[in-house]
């Protein structure tokens, strides 16, 4: 009797572990807010951390030392992640993925559909789901990071893009509207920025470039 009680009470043991774990890692990393986009890295991480929990809940065998020191490796892995993700493009690329324009001016962009393994027909349906049902109707679409579409009408100025986002220069943004990072490294020049690195944001909006400086 006593051994059994002994089972369910280091069950219960683990399991609160398991949430308070669960807990700080969703406020530290921010793995719960509601303007995250739902990526395939994102879907991994929480898949992980799932599987990691659920393990340790259940499993005799995985010990609470065990536990501490997985918990430990995988933050230090995450916090890598979400460092490169937020301060540097390739991670940005790499874990979190970029837009991308796959009509231009009322014309498919074939090469990039073919990257992204897109066919007209699923495009033409998206679009009617949004109410257009002619390729010149439309100034450019892309395909967020997240998969949703985009769209801006032909005559729709009232739309803005990023072209820094904190101190990473994103150079399709910039394609999109048609301008160089030359020509946006002189618009910096003019505001007395040097380096790219020193804003947290750029924006581009109704043919004005919109800058906040990092604090």
């Amino acid at each position: 009797m006593s051994e059994i009680f002994s089972s369910y009470w280091m069950v219960a043991v683990k399991l609160a572990l398991a949430l308070a774990t669960a807990v700080v890692f969703l406020k530290m990393f921010n793995m719960n807010s509601q303007l995250k986009q739902l990526t395939p890295i994102s879907v991994v991480l929480n898949f992980l951390l799932s599987a990691i929990l659920s393990s340790f809940i259940l499993d005799d065998a995985f010990s609470i030392m065990d536990f501490l020191v997985i918990m430990v490796i995988y933050g230090v892995l995450l916090a890598i992640v979400n460092w490169l993700s937020f301060n540097t493009a390739f991670g940005r690329r790499m874990f979190v993925g970029r837009p991308r324009v796959i009509v231009q001016n009322g014309e498919f962009r074939a090469d990039v559909m073919r990257k992204m393994r897109l066919n007209v027909r699923d495009v033409a349906a998206a679009l009617r789901a949004q109410d257009i049902h002619s390729l010149r109707e439309i100034k450019f679409a892309q395909v967020e990071a997240n998969g949703d579409l985009t769209v801006v009408k032909q005559g729709d100025e009232n739309y803005s893009v990023i072209l820094i986002d904190n101190g990473v220069i994103d150079t399709a943004a910039l394609e999109k509207i048609g301008k160089t990072e030359l020509w946006l490294m002189a618009q910096l020049h003019a505001k007395k920025i040097r380096d790219p690195e020193n804003v947290f944001i750029a924006q581009y909006h109704h043919g004005k470039l919109e800058i906040i400086k990092k604090k």
